[in-house]
């Protein structure tokens, strides 16, 4: 086999990788965006129904004002019909808002198990390029060894290491307190 030959076959070997790559990024946008899309398309419900119970608390205000001012009093007025009107609004409101909690929750889950996936790749990766070093004898047994255990490490504390990460996004922890953290899980 020639060089010409290796080279193209290495090539070809990359262009499939990038390529796989490519496809898998592309299908995690697509549901991600219909994921957002329902979401988007659940809360501009909630606003429909929002705008629509403010027109109707509009309309008993309105009855209020306009019997106190005909009675000169400040009983109770009849709005009877004005509340069943609201009462299927509040309950449909009510569902939209389960139902925002679920997809969001559905979404976080999801986007968890890909992170997951991605750490779980990213240690196949390593650990395919230790096997190739070792093989090639450019790690002792226990070198491999050893980088092996931190890379299976990342992968077998990923809900806690995010955790530390999520925390210190949020101005939780320190960088330091981080740093320190994420030393504990992976030393």
């Amino acid at each position: 086999m020639g060089l010409f030959d290796k080279v193209a076959k290495a090539a070809g070997s990359i262009g499939g990788s990038v390529a796989t790559s490519a496809a898998k990024v592309g299908s995690n946008v697509v549901v991600a965006s219909q994921e957002q899309g329902e979401l988007v398309s659940l809360k501009s419900q909630i606003n429909v129904i929002n705008q629509e119970l403010d027109a109707a608390y509009a309309q008993i205000g309105r009855k209020y004002v306009e019997y106190v001012i005909a009675t000169g009093e400040m009983p109770g007025i009849d709005v009877s019909d004005i509340l069943k009107l609201i009462d299927p609004k509040l309950s449909k409101k009510q569902e939209l808002e389960a139902e925002i909690i679920r997809l969001e929750k559905e979404i976080k889950e999801k986007t968890v198990l890909r992170e997951k996936q991605q750490a779980e790749e990213a240690f196949l990766k390593e650990k395919e390029k230790l096997d190739k070093a070792l093989a090639m004898d450019l790690l002792t047994q226990e070198e491999y060894d050893a980088k092996i255990a931190i890379a299976r490490k990342r992968v077998d504390n990923f809900e806690a290491i995010r955790r530390v990460e999520q925390q210190a996004e949020m101005g939780v922890i320190t960088p330091e307190e981080k740093q320190q953290k994420l030393a504990e899980l992976l030393g």
